[in-house]
């Protein structure tokens, strides 16, 4: 009989270890994942996209100040442009030194990383020489010095066909890796769930089946020990079967609710100043236009995707794209990177705000198509000053209005994960010592319940 009754506490006692294991390790496990997330990998996918945008801007900031030359009544907003490329340089130069510093052990970043690096520098001597001889030869609005252009020509080839493609295959990169974290982190959880509810039944019936054979061979009706010891694994299960759902469910508006949009309007960001840059190598560079117009197509398909629309076509076809939507908030015709977001529209405010970017990205389309028109009637220098204005109707005024509207949605989205991780990673903070206490208080509960009857058999 006593060692029944040692193999039975034993059974009791091993089974509460375990339990206690599976949902403690799921636990620190997810709150390890909370802290990579919001201190690494979330922050990485962020750093990269803007480096994608600072590149994208660098170079047509450059174009920029060689589109206004010498022209005295530019001198204003090549004073601008070269502000902005000084303040993209020093934010490219940043973001890839925190790239550096984060790659740290993942391939897939490392490699996506070395090719941005490998071109920075060599990008940058091209683009500066090309600045420094077109303001030698002292150019003429749009009429760039031929030795420059030659300079600039490879400077954003280099910039297109290398360093743009590596800095997108760094975000996707980092992206990925914070999907693998994700993904994981959901299926332990999710495996922790099973384990939890059935070792957790089984305890409740070793205890209760404790308690049943020592009323019956000792003839008490009760164990308080054991009883407690009971109810106290009722209270652990109940708290770890809420802990580890609501733990998958914030991981999942998190990085599905939130953070996809986030990743989604960032790029979109980055590639809207990619095709507001084509719009000034258009400008500055004639014998190619063709080529930026078809780049600025491109950029247009990825940004709102409306297959089948050439330039030509694509404001209306948007326009009645957005009409249908308007009617009905699940008929979103367009896709790419606003599509996502329109199709993963989560939280409050965040409706008004995407829909107040897409106006405005329809208005600075149209912007472009006056632009391109004033070209075609020969009027350049009109065009140059539209197309560079910052002033209220002007379509860098256009631009400069959907990328704050584009930075509202993000901010709604970006708010919606900063939430979600806090709420993840406190519960887990008090919850986790809550958790290992009650696991040690049942294994006490369970030695105090059995050795006054073990003690009878020594005496």
């Amino acid at each position: 009989m006593p060692s029944r009754l040692r193999w039975f506490t034993a059974g009791c006692l091993l089974l509460t270890v375990v339990l206690a294991a599976v949902v403690l390790t799921a636990a620190t496990g997810a709150k390890s994942t909370w802290s990579a997330v919001t201190g690494q990998q979330a922050p990485q996918v962020l750093d990269a996209t803007g480096l994608y945008q600072s590149l994208t801007d660098l170079d047509g900031q450059t174009a920029n100040i060689m589109v206004f030359g010498a022209d005295p009544k530019l001198v204003g907003q090549r004073a601008t442009a070269l502000t902005q490329y000084s303040q993209d340089r020093t934010t490219a130069d940043h973001d890839l030194q925190q790239a550096t510093v984060s790659a740290a052990g993942d391939a897939r970043v490392q490699s996506a990383l070395a090719g941005v690096l490998d071109g920075m520098g060599r990008y940058q001597d091209l683009a500066g020489r090309a600045m420094e001889l077109n303001d030698q030869a002292k150019a003429a609005a749009s009429h760039p010095d031929p030795t420059a252009l030659a300079e600039y020509r490879q400077a954003t080839d280099l910039m297109r066909t290398t360093l743009l493609p590596a800095a997108d295959r760094l975000v996707q990169a980092n992206n990925a890796a914070f999907t693998a974290s994700y993904d994981q982190q959901r299926s332990a959880l999710s495996s922790a769930e099973g384990w939890t509810l059935g070792l957790g039944a089984a305890l409740l019936a070793g205890l209760l089946a404790l308690q049943v054979w020592l009323t019956r061979t000792f003839r008490r009706i009760v164990n308080p020990a054991l009883a407690a010891a009971t109810v106290l694994v009722v209270a652990f299960l109940a708290l770890a079967g809420t802990l580890l759902p609501d733990q998958r469910e914030s991981l999942r508006v998190a990085r599905h609710d939130a953070f996809d949009s986030v990743v989604a309007l960032s790029r979109a960001r980055a590639v809207v100043s990619d095709a507001n840059a084509d719009e000034s190598r258009y400008l500055l560079d004639r014998e190619r236009a063709p080529q930026y117009q078809d780049a600025f197509e491109a950029a247009s398909q990825q940004i709102a995707a409306l297959p089948g629309a050439s330039i030509t076509g694509y404001d209306t076809a948007l326009a009645a794209a957005v009409t249908a939507y308007r009617a009905d908030h699940t008929d979103v015709g367009f896709g790419g990177f606003y599509g996502t977001e329109f199709r993963n529209i989560t939280f409050t405010g965040e409706r008004a705000a995407a829909e107040q970017a897409l106006t405005t990205y329809q208005a600075y389309e149209l912007d472009d198509r006056k632009i391109r028109a004033l070209v075609a009637e020969g009027r350049l220098d009109d065009a140059i000053a539209y197309g560079t204005s910052l002033s209220p109707g002007g379509s860098n005024a256009a631009f400069e209005a959907q990328d704050a509207a584009l930075q509202q949605v993000i901010a709604v989205n970006a708010d919606a994960f900063g939430a979600a991780a806090h709420g993840g990673h406190g519960q887990l903070s008090f919850r986790i010592p809550l958790l290992g206490g009650a696991a040690v208080l049942v294994l006490l509960l369970c030695l105090v319940g059995v050795r006054p009857r073990l003690a009878e058999f020594r005496a």
